[in-house]
Protein backbone atom coordinates (compact mmCIF):
# COMPACT_ATOMS: atom_id res chain seq x y z
CA UNK A 1 0.00 0.00 0.00
CA UNK A 2 1.29 3.43 -0.33
CA UNK A 3 0.28 6.81 -0.54
CA UNK A 4 0.77 9.96 -2.59
CA UNK A 5 0.10 13.90 -1.46
CA UNK A 6 1.10 16.59 -3.52
CA UNK A 7 2.27 19.71 -2.03
CA UNK A 8 3.09 23.12 -3.09
CA UNK A 9 6.34 22.51 -3.73
CA UNK A 10 7.35 18.80 -3.18
CA UNK A 11 5.51 15.62 -3.33
CA UNK A 12 5.29 12.93 -1.13
CA UNK A 13 5.42 9.51 -1.58
CA UNK A 14 4.37 7.09 1.91
CA UNK A 15 4.76 2.67 1.18
CA UNK A 16 3.81 1.20 3.97
CA UNK A 17 4.77 -2.38 4.69
CA UNK A 18 1.54 -4.22 4.26
CA UNK A 19 3.24 -7.28 6.57
CA UNK A 20 3.76 -4.78 9.25
CA UNK A 21 7.58 -6.37 9.73
CA UNK A 22 9.20 -3.34 8.33
CA UNK A 23 8.96 0.50 9.22
CA UNK A 24 7.04 2.58 6.59
CA UNK A 25 9.47 4.45 4.03
CA UNK A 26 8.63 7.95 3.13
CA UNK A 27 10.14 9.48 -0.22
CA UNK A 28 9.89 13.18 -0.54
CA UNK A 29 10.39 14.84 -3.65
CA UNK A 30 11.35 18.65 -4.32
CA UNK A 31 12.89 19.95 -8.02
CA UNK A 32 16.51 19.74 -6.97
CA UNK A 33 16.65 17.13 -4.13
CA UNK A 34 14.95 13.82 -3.15
CA UNK A 35 14.63 12.48 0.77
CA UNK A 36 14.09 9.44 1.55
CA UNK A 37 13.12 8.35 5.20
CA UNK A 38 12.52 5.91 7.52
CA UNK A 39 11.93 6.19 10.77
CA UNK A 40 14.29 3.59 13.01
CA UNK A 41 12.37 2.29 16.55
CA UNK A 42 15.97 0.92 18.11
CA UNK A 43 17.44 4.89 17.79
CA UNK A 44 13.96 6.49 18.02
CA UNK A 45 14.94 8.69 15.12
CA UNK A 46 14.69 8.26 11.37
CA UNK A 47 17.03 7.96 8.70
CA UNK A 48 17.77 9.68 5.95
CA UNK A 49 18.76 9.71 2.28
CA UNK A 50 19.55 12.70 0.58
CA UNK A 51 20.18 12.55 -3.50
CA UNK A 52 19.44 14.72 -6.26
CA UNK A 53 16.02 13.77 -8.89
CA UNK A 54 18.83 12.15 -11.84
CA UNK A 55 20.33 9.61 -8.96
CA UNK A 56 16.41 8.58 -7.73
CA UNK A 57 15.21 8.69 -11.77
CA UNK A 58 18.92 5.97 -11.91
CA UNK A 59 17.95 4.28 -8.71
CA UNK A 60 13.79 3.32 -10.15
CA UNK A 61 15.77 2.28 -13.45
CA UNK A 62 17.91 0.42 -12.24
CA UNK A 63 15.15 -2.02 -10.76
CA UNK A 64 14.05 -2.98 -13.72
CA UNK A 65 18.11 -3.84 -14.99
CA UNK A 66 19.88 -6.80 -15.00
CA UNK A 67 23.29 -7.22 -13.44
CA UNK A 68 25.83 -4.66 -15.64
CA UNK A 69 26.95 -1.61 -15.47
CA UNK A 70 24.50 1.51 -17.36
CA UNK A 71 25.38 4.70 -18.45
CA UNK A 72 22.02 7.27 -18.49
CA UNK A 73 21.73 10.25 -20.20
Amino acid sequence: MFSVEHEFDSTSITVLDDSGEQEDVAVILFDDVVYIRQYIEDTDMASVITMSPKMFAEMIEAYNRGEGSFVTR
